[in-house]
């Protein structure tokens, strides 16, 4: 079986494309003709063809809505096809199709999701792989779907946080620029040759020196958001920014109680999953995406290899809550440790929310005052001068 994308004609005589699966060549065209689709090219799509990103939300909706359909009794294979009716169309479409040809013919779904890794992470995979060893396919994709769930409202309170505080200081440095680069210069006529008050030397003087360096204040800030976008979007400068953030006083803080949160819901996940406790580590460490907690959660595999305790591994560590190894000793001699891993994702996550709240709370009236009080220097070192009329008269 494969997947053929064709370009056919509508009545109107407009094209559109689409794409079918079938055994071959011969057998794509004999489809087109029952379904009465006048095909002008007809081309086997590859696997890197096949493949496309999904958004972790469109994740999280299929994950859903598979786990629906086998709890209604649906077979795996009438769950994709049914899917794939649905998504027609869709972005999701062909990963859908290509999904139904792969279990089709026989492949675990674990393995037909590992030939789309741009969607589907090694956590995913690993989770459906052991559910298909033990039969609790409905129940993992139900635990991958809470998961998921979780990571984005952990993502949208950190956003949501940051969101406010970023406009806001954005729209304080354009009201700053045209200030120091429009209003300013204009009134400097006005007020040449006489005795200013210093706040007004002072605005005046950062004036010019603002506009002598227009191209170099410019390309500065050209360079900056270069700078940006690079370490979001090339993994290199990714990887030395975030050894930066997680570094700073407040913000390591802040950065670390993500990725710890973010580790023991995966590390949970997994271990319910029927995962070992050294494989759930491994994978869970991969999600963190904070390179120091990810060298302590490597040190810990390589300390339970020679017969040591999770939770003696993680004693005494600045970027670890000193409460995580007490509740981790009494899962372990309880026998609870999946259970364990949930609750300090959920007590560090309402920490975290609660954290989250403060900074935007504070940030808030803080940003509002610096850019009132730039504002307010520069109107009252224009307008003192103003208050002379003296001066005016002379």
């Amino acid at each position: 079986m494969g997947l053929f994308r064709y370009e056919a004609l509508q009545s109107s005589g407009k094209t559109f494309t689409g794409t079918i699966d079938a055994d071959n060549l011969q057998d794509a065209k004999a489809k087109l003709y029952r379904r009465e689709i006048l095909a002008i090219s007809l081309v086997p799509l590859s696997h890197q063809q096949i493949g496309c990103f999904l958004s972790r939300q469109d994740v999280l909706n299929l994950t859903r809505e598979i786990s629906r359909l086998l709890q209604a009794g649906l077979p795996l294979f009438e769950v994709l096809t049914a899917l794939e009716e649905k998504y027609k169309g869709q972005k999701a479409h062909q990963l859908l199709l290509d999904l139904c040809d792969q279990v089709r013919s026989g492949k675990p779904f674990s393995d037909s999701l590992a030939r789309h890794t741009k969607t589907f992470d090694l956590l995913y995979i690993s989770m459906i792989a052991n559910a298909e060893k033990t039969g609790r396919l409905k129940e993992s994709l139900d635990e991958l779907a809470d998961w998921i769930f979780k990571q984005q409202q952990v993502k949208k309170q950190l956003v949501s946080a940051l969101l406010y505080p970023s406009l806001l200081g954005t729209f304080c440095l354009f009201v700053l620029s045209a200030l120091l680069f429009f209003v300013v210069p204009s009134l400097s006529d006005l007020f040449e040759g006489r005795d200013l008050h210093p706040f007004t030397v002072i605005v005046f003087a950062a004036s010019r020196w603002a506009c002598q360096a227009k191209f170099f204040l410019f390309a500065t800030f050209l360079a900056l958001i270069g700078a940006a976008s690079l370490a979001i979007f090339y993994p290199p400068w990714r990887a030395k920014m975030g050894g930066m953030f997680i570094r700073l006083p407040v913000i390591k803080t802040l950065l670390a109680k993500v990725a710890f949160v973010r580790f023991c819901r995966s590390c949970g996940t997994l271990l319910e999953g029927g995962l070992p406790i050294i494989t759930a580590l491994s994978q869970a460490k991969a999600v963190m995406r904070h390179a120091i907690l990810e060298k302590v959660v490597s040190q810990a595999e390589e300390n339970m290899k020679q017969g040591e305790k999770l939770c003696l591994a993680f004693q005494g560590h600045a970027y670890i809550p000193p409460l995580v190894p007490r509740m981790l000793a009494i899962a372990e001699e309880g026998g609870k440790l999946p259970f364990m891993m949930r609750q300090i994702a959920e007590i560090y996550e309402e920490d975290l929310e609660k954290t989250l709240s403060y900074v935007s709370t504070v940030a808030q009236p803080v940003l509002l005052l610096l850019l009132g009080a730039m504002v307010g220097f520069v109107l009252l070192s224009v307008l003192l001068p103003l208050t002379d009329v003296s001066s005016f008269a002379n």
